[in-house]
């Protein structure tokens, strides 16, 4: 006959083994929604309860995992939003155990009704973050002292994947956020780049513009030049001629040719005039 000894022993063996085959599964769990399909199959071999809840501070905001009925399901609450005796048992730091159930637990519970049940509860803190866990048990699943730590096994297993999870959605939000932020600036930078080399043409255009004008300005200021001196260097050589010849000679002979070559050089400016006066009101057409 197995003596009772033997007996805890198996017991405790096959306990730990359990609580071993949870612990590689749930480090397997990539999701919230592993954890609870994690949780759901292996929990119930672990603990006697009707109901399990834990409370993570994810920097502000609490995930709450609550297990009954078969079923697991997480929310993310604020700290005003957890149940009274959570945020009490935060501020005093200690155990509750009661059997003052609060209705919005025990309603939870529909699979059976509850004979005597009590509610227990602890905090704990890891990593600067605080969590509590709570159970609800009766006596057809009891709950004793004795359970504790397994029940601390459990929860820091718990707090560890939730945290784990927590940070690695965290990195991604912000790796995604980052990649956004580098499309911006690719975006930017591109469009810059489109304005640096629109400029650069613009530059080139008005450049070549601008040469393009300066060349008809030397070949208009040429021509002009040559234009205006032939009647002004007739007109010099009249004037000279005045010291030569006499008075009648000057007035029959040269100061017609002086008269002739004045038209002539009036007639050249009026050309070089209009010529530039045309020119300008050109540029200023392409200007606008």
């Amino acid at each position: 006959m197995e003596s009772l000894q033997d007996r805890n022993s198996r017991v405790y063996r096959i306990t730990y083994e359990t609580f071993s085959k949870f612990s590689n599964n749930l480090n397997r769990c990539k999701s919230l929604d592993d954890v609870s399909r994690v949780s759901v199959r292996f929990l119930k071999y672990l603990l006697n309860f009707h109901l399990f809840r834990i409370s993570v501070n994810q920097v502000g905001s609490y995930l709450v995992y609550c297990q009954c009925n078969s079923t697991g399901r997480f929310e993310l609450i604020q700290r005003e939003n957890l149940f009274p005796y959570e945020i009490k048992i935060m501020e005093d730091n200690i155990p509750i155990r009661t059997g003052n159930v609060p209705t919005e637990l025990s309603e939870k519970i529909s699979e059976t009704n509850l004979e005597a049940p009590f509610l227990w509860s602890w905090t704990f803190k890891k990593m600067d973050l605080d969590f509590t866990v709570s159970l609800v048990a009766d006596k057809n699943k009891a709950f004793d002292v004795g359970d504790i730590e397994m029940l601390k096994l459990i929860s820091d297993s718990f707090q560890a994947k939730f945290q784990e999870i927590y940070l690695k959605e965290e990195l991604d939000h912000k790796n995604k956020s980052l990649l956004q932020a580098l499309d911006v600036i690719k975006n930017q930078n591109k469009k810059i780049n489109q304005i640096v080399e629109n400029q650069k043409q613009t530059i080139a255009d008005r450049t070549k513009e601008v040469v393009e004008k300066n060349e008809k300005l030397l070949r208009i200021s040429a021509l002009n030049a040559h234009n205006v001196r032939e009647p002004l260097s007739r007109i010099q050589g009249i004037v000279q001629l005045y010291d030569v010849f006499d008075d009648k000679t000057c007035r029959e002979e040269l100061l017609p040719k002086l008269k002739q070559s004045s038209e002539e050089m009036d007639q050249v400016l009026q050309e070089v005039i209009n010529m530039a006066t045309a020119e300008i009101n050109q540029l200023k057409a392409k200007e606008l």
